[in-house]
């Protein structure tokens, strides 16, 4: 697949600013440092879990 192929399938499967994203790290190389923000323990009125935590918590939901 070329790069235009590659990136018209992207913008084609997903919101322009996740491909633009994607497309910004993988091939430009930038990352994206945006600070993380207090919004979810503000909404939840606790703090945010993490995703090892989540994982553990629905270990459950992805066994056989």
């Amino acid at each position: 697949m070329t790069d235009d192929e590659a990136r018209d399938e992207l913008y084609a499967s997903m919101p322009e600013a996740y491909a633009a994203a994607f497309l910004r790290f993988y091939v430009d190389g930038e990352l994206d440092e945006s600070p993380v923000l207090p919004t979810v323990g503000e909404v939840l009125g606790r703090p945010a879990r993490d995703f090892a935590g989540w994982a553990a918590a629905h270990a459950g939901a992805f066994t056989e």
